[in-house]
Parts: structure tokens; C-alpha cells; sequence
């Protein structure tokens, strides 16, 4: 256990370098400088000169990123390029608003969801269920920036109940922020908890002990939810991660004082030294978490902590357990009879061989040889049929009619691989209902083509703030912009920052992770280390880099929203390669001299794709969440382009005059994420058996 801390805390002095460097590389290559957030009219030209020489602006960019590296090996993370304060103190100064605040929503999440997920599993198909799912996908469809909006708008703002920023208030300023922060994060880990409930509460060693006689809630509370721990763990463990590294949006629609919040502050004003500061300080954070979490695994299953010891320990245990066996008395073997089945005879029926439909198989016959004789075939078509079938047969009637003969054709018949994920896409009522909300969805895509920018742009004063009526059905804007219009050109932003930023993952993460698991060795250590660098910086925070470096535009936000999403794909395409790449067919390509990129790629990849499937379509709705909170922040879409997230930041200070202007961009985003979500599901349900409901 401690050579494995070890080795993980040691691992953080490469990511340190590696993610300090990405960053302040970035940071240098953005267009300007700290000097360009100082007014000009405020300097001199013998002062500018001075603050150039002061911060070496002179210089290289690699002389300044070394000057910084050596500071940063004495444990000093510089001072601000702005205000001369130390990087380090401003940070601590911070950092007990985001623990206070990342930890009162884990509590809550962690309270309301796990009861929940519970419930839901005891009593999965009823209307309990159905409601916990539906309230699991509409929260993880929800960006935060709109929630916290929402909860300012009703409890600050209408009813004046709770403060509606900042944390002079005590615990009272701290209600909403938890609140917006934890909502995410009881559903998700709601969902979780249901859907590993479910497969445990279908295991044998439940089964037996409720036969022992043990309480129906020891059973849930100790065994069930005990052998369920490891993956809400996980869930909860990579909530507070998120929070702790990017609670940028919840900080700034609140104006919480926390590190999220300065880092956007750095980021905008050019502030290098803070920015890398305050990144690096969260990759941290975000890295001893997850650390954290997996060693909470060694807590809850012990299997896992026989992996953390040394192979001395594990010697000297498996050396025990050899004594203890051998002082143990041998028990004689007790034979057993065997048990006289007490079950009825079944009355054979005796079928004409005739009349056997080509669809009946084994379900009804048993599986013999084709080569079986006729009499062989005659008795096993008269065994007795004691599985369940769609037509029940009667000892009295010989012969199977015809609408018996095409349910059992109907129902036993043989689809193709595709026909098969059709079809049970098909039964999915959510799926369904993703699709055809996805298909207004590209509907409203293909009228935006046809409306102008000029007239979703054209100011009319005379209907500012007009409420929604028949000519205006989403009303309009300070403007007096037709919001409805604004809402439907928005789709095409969307739309293309969802597929975009996914396309851009799948190719550049689906490549790497194809040749990480096919090659192993230095190519898969080079690979996944960079992928453990990128993984470790915050996502939001590096959306935000690199929109400052390259600019606001579409093709920009979805280049920094892909990025992102790299390692995903990566380390799920490696899982998928190595549980592929050494079956026989693939060695029989080999042996005919196919190329090994042509086996990755022809061979390997399409044999392991159902995960990668079920991966772009989760990734679609967080991309467009994403995208949209850098739209709010600022970095995304630049105004006045009606980009809902866009949308959504320049009309919040009208939210109490007329409440629509927030409620239709933020709704249209909610029904997106969520049919994305509801395909994804089914997709998940029709590729994985085990999985469906």
C-alpha cells in the first residue's frame, strides 16, 4: 500500500512539468500580453519599458518558462503580473471557498442519490423507478450556469429567501451554490447506484442470504450495497473532482470567491504566472482525489488491497493461509445420493415430422446432430417442453396449426447483428423518444439554414421585452430580437460543436488507442502517459487556455471542447484493442502478410467498437454542455452569434424582468443533451445483453 502511494505522489513531479509547460506555453502563445490589460493612458513610456525589463517580456518565452521552473522547485509559485501578490497566498486565500463548497455538495449528492438509486433498484419497473430515471437523465442534461440561474431567479430574487451571491452570508450564501453544485451530481451518481444495484440484487449469495433468514434491509444495507460501493465510489470520487478543479461556473454565476473563479479571472486579464499557478495547483488537487478514490477501493473490497501489497507481503500471506490449511483436520468426503426429483412427468406430444416449422430451435427441440436418425428425431420431438414459449402446446392436439407454427417462426427468428441492435433500439421507449427529438432537433437545424443573420440581429426598440405570444413565441430580447428565431439559428452551433468536437476526439483518441493496445510496449507507455497529462488538467480550464490562445470562434470552441474528450476515447479504444488483439483471427491475418496498420484498422477496431459506440453518444451531450459554459464564461461563440449558451450570459441581468430570455435557450439545451442521453442509453442497452432492462 505505501509503495503504491509512493509511486503515485512520485508520479505527479512529471505530470507537474508536463502540465506547467503545456500551460504556460499556451498562455505565451495567446495574442497580447499582461500589458494589455493596463490601460495605456495609465503608463508612461519609461514605465512600459521598465515592466517589460521587470518581467522579461524581452525575452524568449523558454527563458521565462525557466526562470519560472526554478521558483517553482523552491516551492514558489511566483506573483501576480497584476497586482505583485503572491500566487501562493491569493490560492490559499481561495481555496477553503472551493473546499467548503465542493464538499457540502458531495455530502448532499452523496445523501439524496445513493437512498434513491436504492429504491430504485428494490422496486425497478414501477413508477418509483421510472421517476428516479427520468429525474437522473434530465439532471445530467441540465448545464449548471442554468440551474444556478434558475435557483437565484425563484429563492434570491422572487421569494428574497436566500442571498444572491458572494459568501458574506454565512451558511445562507452557501444553500444555493451546494444546491447548484450537487445537482449534477445526484444524478449521476443516482443512476449509477440503480443500475450496479441491479445486478447485485439478482446474485446468488443475496439469494442464500435470504434463505438463511437474514432481514431483508441487512441484506440491502451490508450485502447488496456493500458489493456495490466500488463503482458510486467512483462516481462520487469523480463529481468532487470536478468540483475541486473546475467549479469555475457554479463560482462565477454565484460570485463565490473560490480558485475556479480565479483562474478565469487570470486567464482573462493574461496573467500568466496566477494562471499556471492556480492550474497546476488544481492538477493536484484533481490528482491526489482520484488517488484518494483508489484507495477507498482497498477499504471496501479486499480483493483490491491484495493488489497494493508487495510481493513480500503477498508471500508471507500465502504462507499462512498454507499453515493454517495444513493444521486444519482433512474432512472426510460425506457421498451424497442423489436427490429423486420430485417434480410431475410431463405427457409426451407426439408431432408429425412434417409439421416442425424452420424456426423452431433449440428453445423447443433439444440441439442434436443434423445427422440424427428419423426415429432419434421423433423422440426428441415428443421430450417434454418445459420452457417457456409465446404457444402453449396441448397433449390433446398432435398437430401445431398454422398462427402456431408463424409465433414460433416469429418469435425464434434469426436477425443479423445490425437487425438485432434494430430491433431491441426499437423496445426501448427512450431511445425512441431520443430520435424523434432529435429529429425536430435537425429540423429546426435545416430552417436555420434558411433564416438570415441580418434578421436574427435586427434591433427593434418597440417590442423590447415583449412576452411570448403568437408572433413572438419566445418573446424578445433587450434588443427587441426575435428570441425565437435567435433560438432556432442557434441549433446550427449546436449542432456542430456537438458532432464537431466528437469527430476530432474519435479520430485523434480512436488512433492512439488503436495503436496503444495493438503495439504494447514503449508505444503504449509514451501514449498513455500523455494521455494521463492531458486527462490531468482541468477540462474546463484548459477550454479556457485555449480559447484565449486561438481566438473566439466556432471552429476554435470546437477544437478546444474535442480536446477534452481525447482521453476517453483513448483509454476506452486501448480496453477494447486488448480484449481483441490476440484472438486466432487476428493471428490468421498475420499469417497471410496483411500490414499490421491493415489489421488494426480492418481486423482489430471493428471487432471492438460497441463501447466506442456507446462513448460518442454520451460525449455528444457533455460536449454541448461544455460548450455552452464557455459560452457564458466568455470564451466560447463571441456575441452577438445566438449560441444558447451565448444567449443565455448576455440577457441574465434582465432574468427577473422577463424570466424567458433564460428559460428558452436553457430549455433548448436541456431537451438536446437529453435526447443524446436517451439514445446513448438504448445504444448501451442493445449492445451490452447484461445491460438490458
Amino acid at each position: 500500500m505505501i509503495r503504491y502511494v509512493l509511486k503515485r505522489v512520485l508520479w505527479l513531479i512529471p505530470v507537474i512539468i508536463a502540465v506547467s509547460f503545456i500551460v504556460f506555453s499556451l498562455m505565451e502563445l495567446a495574442p497580447g500580453n499582461m500589458m494589455d490589460a493596463i490601460r495605456s493612458e495609465d503608463l508612461t513610456p519609461d514605465m512600459r519599458a521598465e515592466m517589460i525589463s521587470r518581467y522579461n517580456l524581452d525575452r524568449p518565452m523558454i527563458y521565462r518558462y525557466g526562470l519560472y521552473m526554478m521558483r517553482l522547485v523552491q516551492g514558489d509559485l511566483g506573483v501576480s503580473d497584476l497586482t505583485g501578490i503572491s500566487v501562493w497566498s491569493t490560492f490559499i486565500n481561495r481555496l477553503p471557498n472551493t473546499l467548503i463548497l465542493s464538499f457540502s455538495a458531495l455530502i448532499i449528492g452523496a445523501v439524496v442519490a445513493i437512498p434513491l438509486g436504492i429504491i430504485a433498484a428494490r422496486k425497478a419497473g414501477t413508477l418509483v423507478d421510472t421517476s428516479v430515471t427520468i429525474f437522473s437523465l434530465i439532471g445530467m442534461s441540465m448545464p449548471q450556469f442554468w440551474v444556478g440561474l434558475l435557483l437565484l431567479l425563484f429563492f434570491s430574487l422572487n421569494l428574497g429567501w436566500l442571498p444572491s451571491g458572494t459568501n458574506e452570508d454565512g451558511i445562507r450564501s452557501l444553500i444555493l451554490p451546494a444546491l447548484c453544485s450537487s445537482f449534477i451530481m445526484m444524478a449521476s451518481t443516482a443512476r449509477q447506484t440503480r443500475s450496479n444495484m441491479l445486478e447485485v440484487l439478482k446474485s446468488d449469495c443475496l439469494n442464500t442470504a435470504r434463505a438463511k433468514g437474514v432481514p431483508e434491509e441487512v441484506v440491502i444495507r451490508k450485502h447488496a450495497l456493500g458489493n456495490a460501493w466500488i463503482p458510486i465510489i467512483t462516481a462520487l470520487g469523480t463529481g468532487l473532482s470536478v468540483q475541486l478543479a473546475g467549479a469555475v461556473v457554479v463560482e462565477q454565476v454565484f460570485s463565490w470567491p473560490g480558485i475556479g473563479r480565479l483562474a478565469a479571472e487570470a486567464v482573462l486579464a493574461r496573467d500568466v504566472t496566477t494562471a499556471t499557478g492556480v492550474v497546476i495547483m488544481t492538477t493536484i488537487l484533481y490528482v491526489l482525489v482520484q488517488l484518494i478514490v483508489d484507495l477507498l477501493y482497498a477499504f471496501v473490497d479486499p480483493r483490491i488491497k491484495s493488489q497494493y501489497m508487495s510481493g513480500r507481503m503477498k508471500k508471507k500471506r500465502s504462507s499462512i493461509e498454507a499453515i493454517k490449511r495444513d493444521a486444519d483436520p482433512p474432512q472426510e468426503a460425506v457421498s451424497a445420493k442423489p436427490a429423486v426429483s420430485q417434480e410431475p412427468q410431463t405427457s409426451a406430444i407426439a408431432l408429425p415430422i412434417d409439421g416442425l416449422p424452420d424456426g423452431l430451435d433449440d428453445n423447443n427441440l433439444s440441439n442434436k446432430p443434423a445427422h440424427t436418425s428419423s426415429s432419434q428425431k421423433q423422440e426428441q420431438i415428443a421430450a417434454p417442453v418445459q420452457k417457456k414459449s409465446a404457444v402453449t402446446l396441448d397433449a390433446a392436439k398432435p398437430v401445431l396449426t398454422d398462427s402456431e407454427v408463424s409465433l414460433l417462426v416469429k418469435q425464434y427468428r434469426k436477425r443479423s447483428r445490425m437487425g438485432e441492435i434494430f430491433y431491441n433500439i426499437n423496445k426501448n421507449k427512450g431511445a425512441v423518444a431520443g430520435f424523434i427529438i432529435l429529429g425536430v432537433i435537425c429540423l429546426a437545424f435545416i430552417v436555420s439554414l434558411f433564416i438570415s443573420f441580418e434578421s436574427i440581429t435586427a434591433m427593434n426598440a418597440q417590442q423590447r421585452f415583449a412576452a411570448p405570444s403568437w408572433q413572438l413565441p419566445f418573446g424578445a430580447d433587450d434588443f427587441g430580437r426575435n428570441v425565437f428565431l435567435r433560438v432556432i439559428y442557434g441549433t446550427r452551433y449546436t449542432l456542430a460543436i456537438g458532432f464537431g468536437a466528437v469527430a476530432l476526439a474519435t479520430v485523434f483518441g480512436v488512433t492512439l488507442g488503436c495503436f496503444a493496445g495493438y503495439y504494447g510496449g514503449i508505444v503504449e507507455d509514451i501514449i498513455m502517459r500523455v494521455s494521463d497529462v492531458l486527462s490531468s488538467i482541468p477540462g474546463m480550464l484548459l477550454g479556457m487556455v485555449i480559447m484565449t490562445v486561438l481566438g473566439q470562434s466556432l471552429r476554435n470552441l470546437i477544437v478546444a471542447v474535442g480536446v477534452q474528450s481525447i482521453p476517453i476515447y483513448l483509454r476506452m479504444t486501448r480496453a477494447s484493442i486488448l480484449t481483441v488483439r490476440n484472438n486466432e483471427f487476428v493471428e490468421a491475418s498475420r499469417a497471410i502478410g496483411f500490414s499490421n496498420i491493415r489489421i488494426i484498422f480492418t481486423q482489430v477496431l471493428p471487432n471492438g467498437l460497441s463501447p466506442i459506440i456507446v462513448t460518442i453518444t454520451a460525449s455528444l451531450g457533455i460536449s454541448i454542455i461544455v460548450a455552452a459554459s464557455l459560452s457564458y464564461l466568455s470564451f466560447g461563440v463571441p456575441v452577438p452569434h445566438p449560441e444558447w449558451g451565448a444567449l443565455i450570459s448576455t440577457t441574465k441581468e434582465f432574468a427577473r424582468r422577463a424570466p424567458f430570455l433564460l428559460t428558452f435557450p436553457g430549455l433548448s439545451i436541456m431537451i438536446t443533451v437529453l435526447a443524446f442521453n436517451l439514445i446513448g442509453d438504448g445504444l448501451r442497452d442493445a449492445l451490452d445483453p447484461k445491460l438490458k432492462r
